[in-house]
């Protein structure tokens, strides 16, 4: 049952690319017979996808175009979990499709089973997400987003440490990191990434670009040259730093990017003296300056 429901998952994927495939092209790409297919295909269309199948040479199978898409057939579990996920989404901030996040949940749940129902507003009293209530506001997280998906240029107005600054970016993609919406984008400055609610204004161009995914790109960017950071840790700072550098429980040392050691330096000093830089020498000058700055604001 498992294996046949991750299969008509797959041929779903697949027919929904927009293009027509035949039987045997199905076939080869699931590993399922040609005679599997055809069952297949009349047991999607039992179930309300809009599949159109033409006979003959040059035929084949097409998922026709529909606004309103048949049900999901779920486990008890599988619809728990389904309704988390919606709740879950509730408490990101901005997300760029709106309000549209507040009714999902209720709508769906609204369409189950009674007894289903009544379990999962059980379960809602008793998990909770307990998050940073204090999470800034980020309005341009829509526009944004339409401009990744329809890779366009924006002009936006970011405020950097020395202030408002105006410039170009090709928006390649986005990232939700610690509750905080983050572009990554393309510009004169190379590939960089911005926090959306540091942008104060935004205008999506008309003029299109062409990238690799975020994916990619971010692979690449890991790939940069970088230098090895060395440090003594106490456990309590293992503790104050676990969202900074990653496998911090077995690791002292850490390959990063060059470019990278004054935002590290700044968040190594959240632990004060429960870490100490061994190398490189860089950084550990990096820190010292930090620590000369914050003993002369106590003087």
């Amino acid at each position: 049952m498992v294996d046949m429901k991750k299969r008509h998952l797959q041929l779903i994927r697949l027919l929904n690319r927009g293009r027509r495939f035949t039987a045997e092209e199905l076939a080869q790409e699931t590993g399922a017979s040609i005679r599997t297919i055809q069952r297949d295909m009349l047991s999607l269309e039992e179930l309300g996808y809009p599949i159109w199948s033409v006979p003959g040479i040059g035929g084949g199978y097409e998922m026709l175009p529909n606004r309103l898409l048949p049900p999901l057939h779920l486990r008890e579990q599988e619809a728990v979990a389904l309704y988390l996920t919606l709740k879950w989404m509730e408490h990101i901030p901005d997300v760029p499709f709106g309000d549209v996040r507040h009714t999902l949940s209720d709508w769906y749940v609204n369409e189950l089973p009674q007894d289903l129902e009544t379990k999962i507003h059980r379960l809602e009293r008793n998990i909770l997400w307990l998050g940073n209530k204090q999470i800034p506001k980020a309005p341009f997280t829509k526009d944004i987003y339409q401009a990744v998906e329809h890779k366009n240029k924006i002009e936006m107005t970011y405020q950097t440490t020395k202030g408002p600054r105006t410039f170009i970016v090709a928006p390649v993609g986005m990232a939700l990191l610690d509750m905080k919406w983050y572009v990554f984008g393309l510009s004169e400055l190379g590939f960089r990434q911005y926090r959306i609610d540091r942008i104060e204004a935004v205008q999506v161009l008309e003029e299109s670009f062409e990238s690799e995914d975020l994916v990619t790109l971010l692979q690449r960017s890991d790939e940069r040259g970088g230098v090895t950071v060395q440090l003594e840790l106490t456990s309590l700072g293992r503790r104050l730093l676990e969202d900074v550098l990653p496998d911090i429980e077995e690791k002292n040392e850490w390959d990063v990017p060059k470019e990278e050691l004054p935002f590290l330096s700044r968040q190594l000093l959240k632990a004060g003296a429960e870490v100490e830089v061994k190398a490189p020498r860089v950084l550990r000058e990096m820190m010292k300056e930090h620590v000369e700055r914050l003993v002369a604001l106590y003087v």
